[in-house]
């Protein structure tokens, strides 16, 4: 299977031009020269690691020039992706809404505006899922807003998070301990997102050992409460901060109980959690800029969609898609894949984008590239699952048509991690940076890769490596970076065997 989905991704490419790697020939007799269509005899003592025997392992390796499989361990065996499924949630977006397109936050109103800046009716804010979205450029909005003559809104200020479903929470993750904790990865989804759906409490010392930490929220919000027992401890001593979150179903107020020790003149921390209900985040930290900016509301915040007659008057752009696919990628961010992910299947299956509609568009990217749907289970757009299930093969059918895509290689390219230069990567393959670059996944037991590997022969090849059932992730790591370091070393020949 995975060979003929390789050639399937490959041949239309060679047909418009696509030249096929060569090997030189001139090295000495008694080396031995493996062709591009073959690494076995290099990476095949890989196959004895004790990993292979006490884990659930999955490896492929794929010359990207020529569609070759030159090595293979299980590569068609379905396991636990992890945050790799974002590598294939950034390519289906990239094929589908294209690397310039950019989620809109809007301001619109119902009614006319007087000679003295009174908006005589409501003022609507519009979102479509931006994931960027932060309060200095909602702030910004609210100058625009004064810019266009409006100062005073005699009327309501109505949100509309309509463009996507109000399940909040990530599909296939109800981690008990997560839900209750609120960990930043595991923020909520809205089409009116604030500040990443988190806040940031900021802990420093207090002036005087024995006196309380200084704590704050850097946004304030009414929906926010922070109960402290943080001491401030003599210099020197260690610093350690326990948050639990408690929220209320009826207010939504969300509170966070703190307790422990922060060291005299030690440095200001910060500690970032999720919010409960991500609308009724966004309604109040968005009542703080009615005091900042000066604009003047006479009526209620409300949640309603905005009518078709309403006009726009402000419009916020997010970053094209391919930046924020770099954030989504390099750093792994769960919050922005699901973003995208909704957002393709509000754009191509019709609003409000949810989950599976996303998910169909994927799907629809995969049938492209002859990938059968029943061999492989796909949840959410992140990876924070235990429930989704594809192979090396399925990815790698992935890097290869991102490779050779005349019009979002770059894009796709440069959202991934860096070996030895940025993101999840910045600490590995660091004695060649930039040789490697890929997009790793992790969940407790699970730690996997996919990546493009730049041998010195002048190939590249993309190296899928997925482990599961593991005690540590550590020999999972260290036999990732093996085979990747070997790759990178490939001259086109075997190296001299030191022990004879």
């Amino acid at each position: 299977m995975s060979r003929s989905i390789l050639k399937a991704v490959l041949v239309p490419l060679l047909a418009v031009g696509v030249a096929s790697a060569t090997f030189s020939a001139d090295a000495d007799a008694q080396q031995p020269v493996v062709t591009s269509s073959d690494l076995e005899p290099l990476l095949g003592s890989f196959r004895d690691h004790p990993l292979v025997s006490s884990s659930a392992v999955a490896v492929q390796v794929v010359n990207v020039e020529t569609g070759d499989e030159v090595f293979s361990l299980d590569g068609d065996k379905t396991l636990v992706p992890a945050s790799v499924t974002k590598a294939v949630t950034a390519a289906a977006a990239l094929r589908t809404l294209g690397p310039t397109y950019r989620f809109q936050t809007e301001f619109l109103r119902d009614g006319d505006v007087n000679e003295d800046g009174v908006l005589e009716g409501d003022l609507y804010i519009r979102g479509t899922g931006d994931p960027s979205l932060v309060v200095e450029k909602l702030w910004k909005m609210f100058q625009d807003l004064q810019v266009e003559g409006i100062v005073e809104i005699d009327g309501d200020l109505i949100f509309d998070d309509s463009w996507f479903d109000r399940d909040h929470l990530v599909a296939g993750w109800r981690k008990k301990v997560d839900l209750a904790a609120g960990p930043a990865y595991f923020a909520p989804i809205s089409a009116l997102s604030l500040n990443f759906n988190t806040v940031s409490i900021v802990v420093a010392p207090g002036p005087k050992t024995g006196e309380p930490a200084r704590v704050q929220l850097e946004t304030p919000a009414k929906v926010i409460e922070i109960k402290s027992e943080v001491e401030t401890v003599k210099k020197g001593k260690r610093s350690w901060i326990q948050i639990e979150r408690e929220i209320d179903p009826k207010t939504h107020v969300v509170t966070f109980e703190l307790e422990g020790a922060i060291p005299l003149e030690g440095d200001t921390e910060r500690h970032y959690r999720s919010v409960g209900n991500p609308i009724a985040w966004t309604m109040s930290a968005t009542d703080i800029l009615f005091k900042q900016t000066g604009v003047k509301l006479n009526g209620r915040f409300k949640l309603a969609e905005t009518p078709d007659d309403a006009e726009l008057v402000v419009r916020h752009y997010s970053q094209p898609l391919h930046e924020l696919l770099n954030h989504t990628n390099k750093y792994s961010s769960n919050f922005m894949a699901e973003h995208i992910l909704k957002a393709m299947g509000a754009e191509l299956k019709g609003d409000p984008g949810t989950t599976e509609k996303g998910l169909e568009v994927v799907r629809e990217y995969l049938d492209e590239l002859g990938i059968p749907r029943e061999e492989y289970t796909i949840v959410n757009g992140s990876g924070l699952t235990r429930e989704a299930k594809l192979a090396p093969s399925h990815v790698n059918a992935v890097m290869m048509d991102m490779y050779h895509h005349p019009q979002v290689a770059p894009e796709f390219m440069s959202s991934l991690a860096v070996g030895g230069v940025d993101g999840t990567l910045r600490r590995r393959f660091d004695e060649s940076p930039g040789a490697v670059r890929g997009k790793t996944g992790s969940l407790n037991g699970v730690y996997c890769l996919t990546s493009y590997v730049r041998a010195k022969t002048g190939d590249t090849y993309a190296m899928t490596f997925f482990a599961n059932d593991l005690r540590r992730s550590r020999p999972a790591r260290a036999l990732q970076d093996a085979i990747g370091e070997s790759i990178m070393g490939w001259t086109g020949q075997m190296p001299e065997d030191d022990t004879k």
